[in-house]
This record gives structure tokens, C-alpha cells and sequence, in this order.
């Protein structure tokens, strides 16, 4: 076996934690070059940590190696959610995971397309047309609205005043995971000062509280009908699974994918491929997998060993993390020819039946339960946007990418949208908006 490249450093004063949080792209890319492997070691979380970039490597970790790791996740955010199937392994995580399956399984989702759609259909109805557009805020607003209906059952049309402080508590939730972890409460001169976290845990309380409401009202067949009758072993277990999936996590990967969506099939340029996509359901579909490859909402998985085992020749140590690097892998041009270049056509040449190789929402026996709905609610918004619009980016070029806490352009996306009857308007818009541009 070989020795895995790369160099892990001292405790404290060798970790690479904030150069990787400034850029995990970058980061990457210097080491690939540097060690001309997509495999290598660094300190990463002050532990040492092998990074993963190969797509074949990746692919093989989630599929066959599960056994030998854990899930990293419980050190940072067990305290913002409690126990649930994200921070459980083996014989706990598999129980789980069949209680929650049938929630999302095919004809479960099924049921859940009219709440979907309606929710959907009322924010895209208001899409301005001919001004721009902050696109991700108006997209994540709509997917906060489709958590909060489809787990909750509260929708901001009936529940006016209900809906908006769930999604204040839901923001805030979020700012406690992107904040470092620490509970700290001081006085100050003009009152108190709570850390981010801190509010996050405040958040978290008062939305079980709202769960805990919610599910004791309801009687309808829905998520929240379905997880009081699934067989979890007290109600703590139902809230805490609830707080999972109405977390801001969801909404943000939705906005994340269906910016990425917008801003890829803009302008004039793109006119044909969107007709094509309108009309080509497996076009579109495509296009979809083409948009997860290129920008996934999430940067990657994190994981810990705890059997050694080997990994694309590599010995890989019992104790160290491991971090598999979803952007890096998806753009590997061993599997990916072209890896830098949007080709939808790609999924019915060289790359039909490469499916496998994406992770955007992980893979194996941990793969996301959620897939089918996130599939749904990608269609039904992208097929909405293909019908009724034509639609121009602001800017000359699209800007560059962030990529933590979730990927998005690194400035504010203006979108001008324009309804598909006229399309000698979206012509002279482009031109417009390339005349400015120089």
C-alpha cells in the first residue's frame, strides 16, 4: 500500500482548518497539484484528516467502506439538533432510516405534490418581470415556505402570523451551525450579549415547542400525520427528526440548486437550450445533473474511522477524519471529461450512466432519504420557469462562486426576467445588458 501524501503537522499550529474555510476550492487544487494525487492527508478540525477528490474514490468510500467510519457531524451540531439518523451509525442508524424511508419513498412523495405545487406556484406567480431580481433571496424564501408547509403544515397564507416567526427561528437556528460552538451569555452596558450560537439554541427550543404544537394538532395524512404513526420510540425522537428536516439546511441546498439553474441557462445564448429542456423532459433532467455536478449545494461529507482500511491504494488509519470533497470530485477528469464545462449533453454520451459518480446528496446505504422529494420540487420549480419566462443576468459574466456554508455567487444575483410572449424583449435586454457591460 502506498503512503498517503501530505503532511498533518502539529497539534494547533499545523491545522489547515481556516485556509480550507477560506476556500476549500482552492485548497484543494494546490494540493492535487502539489502532490499529483486526489488523495492526500492534512490537519484539518486539529485532527489528522485524509481528503478525498477522486470520484471513483468517493464513489467507492460511500458505497463499500460505511463500516469503517462514523459520522463527523455529532462534536459540532448535536447540541443544535439532539440525537436523530444524521449523527447515528450502525445498528441505530438502520433502524432509523427505515422508519423515515417510507416518508419518502415514491407514493409518499406523490402525496405530497399538490402542497408542493401550490406553495411553489404562489411565490413564482409574483416573480417581477422587466426589473432585476435578487434571485437566491426570492428562491430561498420560496423553499423555506415549502419546508415549513410540507413538515409543519403551516402556510403563510393561513397561518400569517405563525409563518413568519418560524422562519425568523429558522434563520436563526441556522447562524448557531455556521457560528463556532460556544454558549455564551454576558452582560453589557446596554443590556446583554448572546453569542450566535447561544441564540441558536434559544431558536432551537422554541421550535420544538412549535413542533411539538403542530404535530399534537394535526389529523391530516401528511409528514407530519405519517411521523406521529412511524413507529419512533417516544415523541422527543418525532420533534427532533421534525427539527431536522425543517432546518434551513434544506431550503438553502434548494436555493443554492435553483440559482445555480438560473444563472447557467440565462440569456439569449441559452434561448435553444431552454426551449430544448421545456420540451425534453430527459433533456431537462440532464440539465439538472449537469447544475448538482458542477455547483452541489454542500462542499462535501465529513467522516471519522474507526476500523482502518484501504481506499484507492491507500492505508487509510483508524482515528484520522475524513473529508470527501463533493466539487472536487464532481469535476475529476478521469470520469468527467471536460470537467469545468456545463454539458447537459454529457449524460447521454460519454457520461450515460455515470450517475453514480455524483454526491451532491451523498450516496450508499447513507444517501439522502429525501431524493425523490428534492427531485420533485427541482422539476416542478424549473419546469415553472421554462414555461413562462425568458431571463437575463444583470451582470457581463456569472461571478465567482462561494462554496461555505452553502455554494453561491459571491455577489448578489440579479436576474431580470422577462414573460415568454415576448421574446424580441429578451433579445433587447441582452443586448442592453452586453452594451453596458463594455
Amino acid at each position: 500500500m502506498a503512503e498517503l501524501p501530505g503532511y498533518v503537522g502539529y497539534p494547533w499550529v499545523g491545522d489547515n482548518s481556516l485556509e480550507f474555510y477560506r476556500d476549500p476550492v482552492s485548497f484543494m487544487e494546490k494540493r492535487i497539484q502539489d502532490y499529483s494525487s486526489r488523495i492526500f492527508q492534512a490537519r484539518f478540525i486539529n485532527r489528522p484528516t485524509v481528503f478525498v477528490g477522486s470520484a471513483q474514490a468517493v464513489k467507492k468510500l460511500l458505497n463499500e467502506k460505511s463500516q469503517h467510519f462514523e459520522m463527523g457531524y455529532k462534536a459540532l451540531w448535536q447540541g443544535l439538533y439532539g440525537d436523530n439518523v444524521l449523527f447515528s451509525d450502525g445498528t441505530e442508524a438502520i433502524a432509523l432510516r427505515a422508519l423515515l424511508i417510507p416518508l419518502f419513498n415514491k407514493e409518499a412523495v406523490s402525496g405530497y405534490q399538490s402542497t408542493v405545487e401550490r406553495i411553489c406556484d404562489r411565490t413564482l406567480q409574483t416573480i417581477p418581470t422587466g426589473r432585476p431580481v435578487k434571485v437566491y433571496e426570492l428562491l430561498k424564501q420560496m423553499s423555506t415556505e415549502i419546508s415549513m408547509g410540507l413538515f409543519l403544515d403551516i402556510e403563510r397564507e393561513t397561518d400569517n402570523s405563525l409563518a413568519p416567526l418560524v422562519s425568523q427561528l429558522m434563520t436563526q437556528h441556522w447562524h448557531g451551525i455556521i457560528s463556532m460552538p460556544a454558549n455564551l451569555k454576558l452582560p453589557t452596558w446596554g443590556g446583554n450579549w448572546e453569542s450566535g450560537y447561544s441564540k441558536a439554541l434559544e431558536a432551537k427550543d422554541e421550535l420544538l415547542k412549535i413542533i411539538g404544537d403542530r404535530i399534537g394538532k394535526n389529523k391530516h395524512n401528511n409528514v407530519l400525520g405519517l411521523m406521529k404513526t412511524a413507529g419512533f420510540r417516544s415523541e422527543d425522537e418525532v420533534y427532533r427528526h421534525l427539527l431536522l428536516f425543517v432546518s434551513a439546511l434544506v431550503p438553502k441546498a434548494f436555493s443554492s440548486l435553483f440559482t445555480s439553474f438560473t444563472l447557467q441557462l440565462a440569456g439569449p445564448s441559452k434561448a435553444s437550450m431552454r426551449q430544448k429542456a421545456l420540451e425534453d423532459e430527459t433533456f431537462l433532467e440532464h440539465v439538472l445533473l449537469e447544475v448538482q455536478r458542477l455547483w452541489p449545494p454542500f462542499i462535501g461529507g465529513r467522516r471519522l474511522v474507526r476500523q482502518e482500511f484501504t481506499l484507492a491504494g491507500y492505508r487509510i488509519p483508524k482515528e484520522h477524519g475524513l473529508m470527501y470533497v463533493t466539487h472536487t470530485a464532481h469535476r475529476d477528469p478521469q470520469i468527467f471529461p471536460e470537467p469545468n464545462s456545463f454539458k447537459p449533453e454529457r449524460w447521454s454520451t460519454c457520461n450515460a450512466g455515470h450517475e453514480g459518480y455524483l454526491c451532491a446528496f451523498g450516496g450508499g446505504p447513507r444517501r439522502c432519504i429525501g431524493t425523490q422529494l428534492v427531485q420533485l420540487v427541482l422539476k416542478h420549480v424549473t419546469k415553472y420557469l421554462l414555461h413562462n419566462f425568458h431571463w437575463e443576468v444583470t451582470q457581463a459574466e456569472i461571478p465567482p462562486y462561494k462554496w461555505l456554508p452553502v455554494s453561491r455567487p459571491t455577489v448578489e444575483d440579479q436576474v431580470i426576467f422577462t414573460p415568454r410572449d415576448s421574446p424580441d424583449q429578451e433579445v433587447e435586454m441582452g443586448v442592453e445588458v452586453a452594451e453596458t457591460s463594455l
